[in-house]
């Protein structure tokens, strides 16, 4: 009997939505799972966050620089971030999280821990992350909105230099 899914000879059914490199779900979980929490955060009248966490100067490293950059960038995020948090494989270099009943400071403090360990840890690993934050209702009230939000808020992160935190704008009144 052929095995099936991680490990195995044959691939299994959730391979295909997990990345080969860090071994997190891939964007399309991460646009399910945005929709159904954000519906999920609106029911309960709770917040949530995203944060987008991207590895610096990721487009000059070499594809095996790439790849460990990934893995080590993959697994500090989400041995700092809280279990009850998903974290997420975007695209290269850049991963993202869902933080449930986080408001937008607790997203930063959050992020800002993960700042703080990867910069502890960047004299042995050589990377560093930009980071945006957006969190529901503060900064958007729609799921594909507060994802733009926080790639909006990681875009003016990466502009201003490596590990940096930016928070997307409040919504207006």
């Amino acid at each position: 009997m052929a095995r099936h899914g991680a490990g195995g000879s044959t691939p299994g059914v959730f391979d295909s939505v997990l990345d080969p490199v860090t071994g997190l779900p891939d964007v399309r979980v991460f646009a399910i799972l945005l929709d159904r929490k954000l519906a999920l955060a609106r029911r309960a009248l709770q917040p949530l966050s995203v944060v987008f966490f991207e590895v610096d100067g990721f487009e000059e490293l070499s594809s095996t620089q790439a790849r460990v950059a990934q893995r080590l960038a993959a697994r500090l995020v989400r041995g700092t971030l809280r279990e009850s948090d998903t974290v997420c494989h975007c695209t290269d270099g850049i991963l993202a999280a869902v933080l449930d009943d986080t408001p937008h400071g607790g997203a930063v403090w959050a992020a800002d821990r993960v700042r703080r360990e990867v910069a502890a840890r960047s004299y042995h690993t050589g990377i560093t992350l930009s980071m945006g934050v957006a969190s529901y209702p503060t900064h958007a009230l729609e799921a594909s909105d507060l994802r733009d939000r926080a790639y909006a808020a990681l875009f003016v992160a990466r502009s201003l230099g490596p590990s940096r935190l930016e928070v997307a704008e409040p919504l207006p009144h």
